[in-house]
């Protein structure tokens, strides 16, 4: 009996060490007991882009994906300002694990409709950019100065008005962005609140009102068109837009930056709202990562893009920006 008791024991006793080993086995592979590395399992994930970057999120995530075959991404355009319908899916469909919104301002606009994000972090950016043609620009210059706020300000209140072209703040970032610019000089501040854009009412009137300011749905491309020289005394829109219409590059045109500036950081915000899981959150943040690498930030240029840059300029939450958009529905027709 002697002898079997010895063999039982010896085999518990080897069982346990087994055990054991597969546990510590876990904790350095894993970094903790029972963590398992999400991206250690296959996982598809869909990412939403905002227009302007889209092409550039596009060819990156073709290179993402041949060099982690376990981890797939695909890119969704953005056709909303703000793609609620995408994340709010039905109980059978898994959303998107990340949004790359226009500005970290966007972001905050979502979360107000219910929307969750972690805060996202820059992978590009541009900002915003006065344009307008050269001959154009020095005639208004000799009549009310310098390009600027105030300068637009006196020709808006003149008998002979203002052509401001901007972007459509009820379905753009840009033109979301120049009121925050507007607002942040009038009530000179760097954080603009809702109680600000009260305060700036009657002087954005003044500017933007009686058809002072103008918003076609591709402004930068009408600008260089044959009738771009009618279209507008000046626009306000991002320099990747002017960028996309070539007239950077058009010696009869000037490009000026606005102040007070406004950035588009182009956050890439990770989903925390319904069915996000640890293996799509993994996987959208390894994504980013890979599109501030240094081989993919150099392409941003070849989409009129520059390197990712943290939140600076004027900044605004989703609040205010909800404000003045209210704002803009009631005043520009």
């Amino acid at each position: 009996m002697q002898p079997n008791r010895i063999a039982f024991f010896g085999i518990i006793g080897l069982a346990i060490l087994v055990v054991v080993g597969m546990i510590v086995g876990t904790f350095f592979l894993f970094g903790s007991v029972g963590e398992v590395s999400p991206l250690q399992t296959e996982v598809d994930i869909e990412v939403v882009a905002a227009s302007t970057i889209y092409p550039w999120v596009e060819q990156a995530a073709q290179q993402f994906n041949q060099a982690n075959p376990k981890t797939q991404v695909t890119v969704i355009e953005a056709t909303d300002l703000v793609p609620e319908s995408k994340f709010r899916t039905a109980a059978a469909q898994m959303p998107p694990a990340a949004w790359i919104a226009e500005a970290g301002f966007m972001v905050d606009l979502a979360k107000t409709k219910g929307l969750t994000f972690e805060d996202g972090q820059s992978v590009a950016a541009t900002s915003l950019v006065w344009g307008a043609y050269t001959d154009k620009l020095e005639q208004f210059t000799q009549s009310f100065g310098d390009l600027n706020w105030d300068s637009l300000h006196a020709k808006a209140t003149s008998p002979s008005g203002l052509k401001l072209v901007i972007g459509s703040p009820q379905n753009t970032a840009e033109g979301i962005a120049a009121l925050m610019s507007a607002t942040a000089f009038t009530v000179n501040a760097e954080t603009i609140s809702s109680s600000d854009v009260s305060s700036a009412n009657n002087w954005l009137t003044d500017t933007f009102g009686d058809r002072n300011a103008y918003a076609p749905p591709t402004p930068a491309e009408s600008f260089a068109s044959v009738q771009g020289r009618t279209l507008g005394d000046v626009g306000l829109l991002s320099m990747a837009s002017w960028r996309s219409a070539k007239l950077d590059q058009n010696p009869n045109f000037t490009l000026l930056p606005a102040e007070p500036v406004v950035t588009f950081d182009f956050p890439l915000a990770v989903w925390t709202g319904s069915r996000a899981t640890p293996e799509t959150q993994a996987a959208a943040r390894a994504f980013r990562d890979f599109l501030l690498e240094s081989s993919q930030q150099s392409r941003l240029a070849e989409y009129g893009l520059e390197p990712a840059a943290g939140q600076s300029g004027v900044q605004a939450n989703g609040a205010t920006i909800d404000r003045l958009q209210a704002w803009a529905a009631r005043v520009l027709r």
